[in-house]
């Protein structure tokens, strides 16, 4: 299982933080406000689609994590 110190945090979405939170909610909607100009890649999708409800998403995010999500898991099957 992923913890929140696996969940790399781009420099660019650092300006208010040194170092970021040893949170994984936290970590996930920083990628989330930023999506998908950060966080396409497989695990950040995965996390972002497994933890969707507890983000503070619109419905258009969360409607293209899920997009994300489903065409990943094509490319993989």
């Amino acid at each position: 299982m992923k913890t929140a110190k696996d969940t790399a945090i781009p420099k660019e979405l650092l300006w208010d933080y040194r170092e970021p939170p040893d949170n994984l909610l936290w970590r996930l909607q920083r990628i989330a406000d930023f999506f998908p100009a950060y966080g396409t890649d497989k695990e950040n999708v995965k996390l972002l689609f497994e933890y969707r409800e507890k983000l503070k998403l619109d419905y258009g995010k969360h409607r293209l994590i899920e997009l994300y999500y489903e065409a990943w898991n094509e490319k993989t099957s």
